[in-house]
């Protein structure tokens, strides 16, 4: 199946063996988070009375007769949410599209989950509490049952997702289209938010998410797309996102329970627990695809009797409109002839003295001479048409080395540089 791929992209364009994208999400993707948040806040309740700045505020106890001296209740609190986490995600990734085995490559992928919008949600706090009766108002509230209240509301926003690791190189598989191909793969990424409860903003994470990359790329037009879903469920325990942090003297107003209708106001101070967070992911992101112009040497060199090894450079823009790229070599032996070569394709050979690091078909450059100091240099033209270089176009991806002779340097009379690659732009 992937030798069908190969095959399928050697027909649809001249594409280069490994040919880089930038990636960006378009406009059109969408994120949806379905979030269940639940945060352990053990701590006390006391009432808010104070003799000097609040002699009419409401006092609880622990016993059921007698003077009431405000005395703390021990509570067990949970604070639950559900966030509904909508919004239109910013950012992207690099993609290599390696044409000779058939996958794509991602690599630095940073996203803005959901933007710049925030999440919000209604807070509810579900009290547990043993039997205590308040004055002011005066009332008695029965232990044992866990007590739903509303509790304002809790915030996320700042949601990212970026890359940890090296990806699974996500397959393409062809669909019977050309130039469409399916695509299955994993990133490996940390998911981080800022999250805002009672009050209390903290940050979490980074926790680990394994990004699905399954979806369509379309390389049909004149630069790739790729749409893919992720839809997943999941959960997990977050050790306490603000340790050694207290909610403290947080006003909070008790209904009355025997006799209804009255409000006890209480100041609670809670300390925040392990936080418990379930998932439901429903991703549709659309990436476009830019062609990433750069060089980059590769390969390697051996030894002549000028140099250590001839080193290959490029210089200038890649971009075909400013028609400056210049290839050069430096520790060739001076005065010596040679040629750069040129192929979309890289081998590792052994070639006369060194090691031919391009692939078939190879084309050659015209005969360039080593200066005094050893560099040989070709300003490249791509409009001359008497010039293999007339055959890069944008999006390409072409490999350049030089062979030059060292009559003396070895059995064979010739030898090679190490290699450069180059991706070009419009």
């Amino acid at each position: 199946m992937l030798l069908r791929s190969f095959s399928a992209l050697a027909l649809l364009a001249p594409l280069a063996a490994a040919q880089s994208y930038q990636f960006s999400l378009d406009g059109l993707s969408t994120t949806s988070i379905v979030s269940d948040i639940s945060l352990p806040l053990p701590g006390t309740a006391i009432g808010s009375y104070d003799a000097t700045a609040n002699p009419t505020g409401t006092r609880t106890c622990t016993s059921l007769f007698g003077t009431c001296n405000n005395t703390a209740i021990p509570l067990t609190a949970t604070a639950l949410t559900e966030f509904n986490i909508v919004g239109t995600p910013a950012g992207g990734f690099r993609g290599t599209l390696d044409s000779k085995t058939g996958v794509l490559l991602v690599s630095d992928l940073s996203v803005s989950v959901i933007g710049r919008q925030a999440a919000s949600a209604d807070l509810t706090l579900e009290v547990l509490y043993s039997t205590f009766r308040t004055q002011q108002p005066n009332s008695i509230f029965p232990g044992g049952i866990t007590l739903p209240l509303p509790l304002g509301q809790g915030t996320i926003d700042d949601v990212l997702l970026v890359q940890t690791g090296p990806a699974v190189p996500a397959a393409l598989a062809p669909t019977g289209l050309p130039g469409i191909f399916t695509i299955t793969g994993v990133v490996p990424a940390e998911l981080s938010f800022q999250l805002d409860l009672l009050g209390q903003v903290s940050a979490v994470g980074p926790l680990p998410f394994a990004l699905p990359i399954t979806g369509t790329l379309d390389l049909t037009g004149a630069t790739p797309r790729l749409a893919f879903a992720v839809d997943q469920s999941g959960q997990q325990t977050i050790p306490n996102p603000a340790p050694g942090q207290v909610i403290e003297d947080l006003a909070f107003a008790l209904p009355t329970v025997l006799p209804p209708g009255g409000t006890a106001n209480l100041l609670l101070d809670l300390t925040p627990g392990d936080l418990g967070i379930s998932n439901t992911t429903d991703l549709d992101w659309l990436a476009l695809g830019a062609p990433i112009c750069e060089t980059a040497s590769y390969c390697i060199s051996t030894p002549n009797t000028f140099s250590n090894g001839a080193t290959c450079s490029a210089a200038g823009s890649t971009s075909l409109a400013f028609n400056t790229f210049t290839i050069s070599a430096q520790g060739v032996p001076p005065g010596h002839a040679g040629r750069f070569y040129m192929s979309r394709n890289q081998a590792l050979l052994p070639f006369g003295d060194g090691t031919l690091c391009l692939g078939t078909p190879i084309r050659r450059l015209p005969v360039v001479y080593a200066d005094a100091s050893g560099l040989a240099q070709y300003a490249v033209d791509f409009n001359d048409p008497a010039q293999p270089t007339a055959l890069i176009a944008p999006g390409d991806t072409w490999s350049f080395q030089l062979v030059f002779r060292d009559p003396i340097g070895g059995p064979l009379t010739f030898n090679t540089s190490d290699a450069v690659y180059a991706s070009f732009c419009p």
